[in-house]
């Protein structure tokens, strides 16, 4: 039996991370401070330290900085949970962003604990800023992350919530209870979805983002993009179109994996009952080009110049979409030196252009 330190100022969210790790078979130590978790870890060293940012007394970046720098809690792993990926988060063994999933969670705790006085491993993150920090400029970041913080921490509580107890209903009699469950999980997540764009907006707007950038194997790369929406995504036809040469870019892949998802995504959705999607890899002077392409109704032609506006949501959406994915998307685009173009006639499908430089 292992002893975990939860530390979270949401007594809600501490009740259910502590329950979560109780349920593990863990002894759990609870704070509600930064300063009253670093009083408890210097007098029980835990095996493991799992910390919300956002908390009154010490934040928990400067938590995890007073833990290292205590020689009897170093090698200490920790957990670091923010709304909002905050500065210093590199330096924790891992980082969970709200709302966090009970399985991710379960695994992540499970994971510290295997690692426990095994001695940190912190790889030298990059800085998460592109900006000067101003004043203004941090105080705007420090304004959204406590928006983050307020919105996402009762989404996280409830998300848990809700997955802790579709875990524990069972038989006939609870089925429509876990329906209802999973629809709340389904409105949960599009909550969820809607503030990070927001908040990722702000920060591509303000310059705030910087790519962790690394040579990449698009060839490779698209077909694992590919496997993930054929293995999700059954309905789908989806084909890949490669050349037979090894392509290789300096990308950040999570971008743009987060770029290609989007534009997918769209198609899909824009698809009907049986969506057609292709995927596909062509080089051109100097730059790798690719296409996200669908057989779906069509973007009229008054709406292309506006496609890539923030909030512009075309005609005739579902009203499922925030109108920030694919600003979003040109906006990575253009951070990696690239470009996102569209073609497209009302009734004859959508064809998304993603164009990135070379290697040299």
């Amino acid at each position: 039996m292992k002893v975990v330190l939860v530390a979270d100022d949401e007594e809600a969210l501490l009740e259910v991370f502590a329950s979560v790790v109780t349920g593990l078979g863990h002894t759990v130590l609870c704070a509600h401070a930064g300063d009253e978790a670093l009083g408890l870890a210097r007098a029980h060293q835990p095996d493991l330290i799992v910390s919300d940012h956002m908390m009154p007394g010490l934040t928990g970046v400067e938590f995890l900085r007073s833990v290292r720098k205590d020689l009897q809690l170093a090698a200490t792993p920790f957990i670091l949970v923010s709304a909002a990926r905050p500065q210093g988060a590199h330096e924790a063994n891992a980082y969970l962003a709200k709302p966090v999933s009970l399985k991710t969670f379960e695994r992540v705790v499970q994971d510290g604990l295997r690692a426990a006085r095994a001695g940190p491993e912190r790889p030298g993150g990059m800085p998460l800023t592109q900006a000067p920090e101003t004043g203004l400029n941090l105080a705007r970041a420090e304004m959204m992350s406590w928006v983050a913080h307020e919105i996402k921490t009762p989404i996280s509580s409830a998300r848990l919530n809700l997955e802790l107890m579709l875990r524990h209903l069972s038989g006939d009699t609870a089925e429509a209870q876990q329906r209802r469950a999973r629809v709340a999980l389904q409105q949960l997540d599009r909550m969820t979805t809607l503030v990070s764009s927001v908040l990722e907006a702000s920060q591509l707007s303000e310059g705030r983002i910087q790519l962790q950038r690394e040579p990449c194997e698009l060839k490779a790369f698209l077909e694992g993009v590919a496997r993930y929406w054929r293995d999700t995504r059954p309905e789908v036809e989806l084909v890949l179109a490669l050349p037979a040469e090894a392509v290789t870019v300096q990308v950040d892949p999570e971008k743009v994996r987060q770029i290609l998802n989007n534009l997918v995504s769209n198609a899909v959705k824009y698809g009907g009952p049986s969506p057609w999607v292709a995927l596909s890899l062509e080089l051109s002077p100097g730059r790798a080009v690719i296409s996200v392409t669908d057989r779906g109704p069509g973007i009229d032609a008054s709406e292309l110049p506006r496609i890539f506006d923030r909030f512009h949501r075309a005609e005739g959406s579902t009203g499922q979409g925030h109108g920030l994915g694919l600003y979003i998307a040109s906006a990575l685009a253009r951070l990696h030196g690239g470009t996102l173009q569209v073609r497209s006639q009302r009734g004859e499908g959508a064809s998304f252009t993603l164009s990135l430089p070379l290697n040299h």
